[in-house]
Order: structure tokens, then sequence, then C-alpha cells
């Protein structure tokens, strides 16, 4: 059984509190002291910044262990070890042996993932984890990583059911990952992260623009750090293997943490920035027609992405979803601003927004012209370049029919 077997339809009632996971960590053994964690948190460009650190720490020798979420395709993308996905017996084992722990301490999904991730990592005898915030930091399991070095990325308006009605109550929130005389990486000195961060007194602050410095372009459709500058090391004409103009923020955040971490050598450094590789993160499947996937979900990222790509490929359509908890009305009148036409669908994930509400809504907004998908497997059918974005899960149900399908 996976995990998400054991969950499926009952994972998402959410009480704040790390008392739960810290009790079934410190039940099975505490396992966390057994390797260095780092942790990464933020609205939006967490993820990247785990692939390029990761990798970066890989590529110099490291054993890492990586912890993402959510998963596209196959859970075991959740539980990294050297870049590869947990084999499907190593999780039915996880998952079998410590269903009860699970029990007994009433874990949510999320905490049970960490468990497993926290275990997972001491067994395969890791050098270094990497570790994605789930949400928020106050509340989130992966603190009882207690990293040695943490950071964020940006604060946006996301998760206000759970984190603060504002960007000020969101961003001191996430700054709660912070932990006492270790350092931390703000990855934006712009309001409302830095100055929130000085007004609660955060110390061992190592702020964008600041303390590491840096600049970037794109060339021929390709991110590039031209120029990189941190506490002694530097880095010039890097290809990031990620696309988008962000990218070059994600890329300098995450070699900042692992300049922290260890010594960094240029040629070592350029070679994981150009592998570097993110799933559902502005990655292109299909070249003819073309088919883009990335899973942003709120309107400040959709409106990066979307500003991009029509920069990009002027003529492209995009393949839009949402789900109920989240902002997704906004997010189509960012869509709005730069295309007449939309494609709909609905993702068969329980927190998938009907697509009537979403068709009623691109009505509302005036959209020229309107098309509804049965189900995200028809994107395999259109022959027009389409950027799909909304949710990761719609992202996982289109790659998912792409190996599915006959070729």
């Amino acid at each position: 059984m996976k995990l998400w077997d054991l969950y499926k339809g009952r994972d998402y009632k959410i009480e704040p509190t790390l008392n739960r996971i810290r009790e079934a960590v410190n039940y099975v053994g505490e396992p966390h002291r057994s390797y260095p964690s780092i942790l990464i948190g933020g609205t939006n460009g967490k993820g990247s910044s785990c692939a390029f650190l990761e990798r970066i720490l890989r590529e110099h020798g490291f054993k890492t262990g990586w912890f993402v979420s959510p998963h596209l395709v196959y859970e075991n993308e959740r539980w990294r070890v050297k870049g590869t996905p947990m084999e499907d017996s190593t999780l039915e084992g996880y998952v079998s042996e410590l269903k009860g722990v699970f029990e007994r301490f009433n874990l949510t999904y999320f905490e049970a993932a960490t468990l497993i991730a926290l275990l997972y990592f001491k067994d395969s005898e890791v050098d270094v984890a990497v570790l994605e915030v789930g949400m928020g930091g106050r509340w989130d399991a992966t603190k009882v990583s207690e990293p040695i070095l943490a950071g964020i990325t940006n604060v946006e308006r996301d998760h206000t059911k759970w984190l603060g009605r504002n960007i000020e109550e969101i961003a001191r929130d996430k700054l709660h990952l912070y932990m006492e005389g270790k350092p931390f990486v703000i990855g934006s000195s712009r309001y409302p992260l830095y100055p929130v961060a000085v007004e609660m007194g955060i110390r061992n602050m190592v702020v964008a623009g600041q303390d590491y410095l840096y600049r970037g372009e794109l060339k021929a459709g390709l991110s590039f750090l031209s120029w990189y500058e941190f506490n002694g090391f530097e880095l010039k004409d890097a290809e990031l293997g990620l696309l988008g103009k962000w990218q070059i923020d994600n890329a300098s955040f995450a070699l900042t943490l692992g300049s922290l971490f260890t010594e960094l050598e240029e040629e070592v450094t350029k070679k994981a920035l150009k592998l570097t590789r993110w799933e559902g993160r502005m990655e292109v499947i299909r070249y003819k027609p073309l088919l883009i996937l990335d899973g942003s979900h709120n309107p400040y990222a959709v409106n990066k992405v979307v500003k991009e790509v029509k920069r990009l490929f002027p003529s492209i359509k995009f393949l839009f979803t949402g789900l109920f908890e989240k902002d997704w009305a906004l997010s189509m009148e960012v869509i709005r601003r730069y295309a007449d036409s939309i494609y709909l669908v609905q993702v068969s994930h329980y927190r998938g927004e009907p697509v009537s509400n979403l068709y009623k809504k691109a009505v509302e907004l005036e959209f020229k012209e309107i098309v509804v998908l049965s189900s995200p497997s028809e994107v395999l059918k259109i022959e027009e370049d389409l950027c799909a974005l909304g949710s990761l899960y719609l992202i996982g149900e289109i790659k998912e029919a792409f190996a599915n399908a006959v070729i």
C-alpha cells in the first residue's frame, strides 16, 4: 500500500501544531540527527530552488536526500536519494512499518510523508538532506528536521486560510522557519519579507541584493546567471537548466545556501546549474505543437509565467484549471490580460474546482474563445501551441497521459 492510498479522502483537515510530528519523530528514534538538513520555504520558487541546491550538492560529491511536494505522477517522487525517486517496494515497506505510528499520533498525510523522509534518509546514510517546506513556516512538519541552514525565497498571497489574511501576516508565519543561531537566507529584500524579518529581530540573515549579489539574462530562450558573488565565491556566465527569468533568482538563492554549507568549485557548480531539472516548472514536453507545463497556482506565479511565455511564444494559448481553496478566479483575470482565448479542464483530484465554475468565470471575463476539455488527457489531441497551468495536479495528469499514450 502507498501512503496516498492510506490517506485518500481524509488528509485535508489541518490543525496547526508541531506536537504530533515531534512526538512521532521522537518515538522512532529521532532519525534526523543522523545527517544535516537544509530547509527551503517561500510562496514561489522553493521547489526550483531545492532542485538547484540538491544538484549543486550532488555534483560536489555529497550523497543527497531530497524531500519534495506534491508529487506529479508517482508518489515516490516525494522522496529521492541522489536525485532518484524511492522504489515502490521501499515505500510500501515504510508505509507498512509506520502505519501504527501514523495512527498512534494521528499524523496528517504531510506529517506522515515527512516522517518517512527522515527515516529514509537515515537508512540511506545521506550526507545532507534538502527539504522543501510544505506550507508556511510556523507549523510546518519539516521544521522537526532542525535544519543547520534555512531560507525563504519570497512571500506572496497564498494559503490565506491558514497563514494570514495579508502578506505581512503570511511573511511572519513563514519567517518562523528561522532557527536561532543558524544562518538564514532571505531571497528578497523587498517588502514584506525583509522588513518583517528585521522587525522580528531575526539575526544571521543573508539577504539578496545586500549580502549576495547577482544579475542574469535570457538568451535564445535560455536562462543565464551572468554574474554571482557571495563571500568570496564568484561565478560568471552560467547556463541554467530551468527556463524562466525568475530562475535566476532561484539559482542565486540556492547558490548562497550551497556556499554556506560547503566550499563550491566554479566548474562543478556551472555543470550542476546546467543539469538541474525540475518537473512541471516551465517544462517543455512536446515541441510540435509546443506544450509547456507549469504548476503555478497562485496569481503572482501565474502572472510571471503567462507574461514570460507570451513574450517567448506570442501565439501560444493557455490551458487552465483551479483548486477550490486557491485564488483561481484572480489567476484567470491575470490570464485574460494576456489572452482572449482559454482552454479549461477539471482535474480528477477531489480538490479540483468544478469546470462549470471555471467556465462561468471565463464568460464573466469575456474571453472570446472558451474551450472546455473533458479530461487533461485531451491535451494530446490539441494541435495548437499550449501552456498548461493552474495546479501541479493538472501537470501530473497530463504527464501521466503522455506516459500512457501509444506512440
